[in-house]
């Protein structure tokens, strides 16, 4: 048996998820997570990273203009 260290946030995130998935222990609740974890996809926020092109100044220009026509 091991011991890890977790912040607080992520150990609530954890013991939540443990008590929604009806897991007896923390340790099932992992092996279950590290199970599926080859077939979940990337998230969102990151997973393009660097395989977009940066936006021209004008693609820029024309961003903000439409964005103060909607606030307008």
């Amino acid at each position: 048996m091991k011991t890890i260290a977790l912040k607080e946030k992520t150990f609530i995130l954890i013991k939540d998820l443990k008590d929604k998935g009806r897991k007896s222990s923390f340790d099932e609740l992992i092996m279950d997570l590290v199970l599926k974890g080859e077939n979940i996809e990337k998230s969102m926020f990151g997973s393009l990273k660097g395989k977009t092109k940066r936006f021209t100044p004008a693609e820029r220009k024309r961003i903000w203009r439409d964005k103060e026509r909607i606030l307008e």
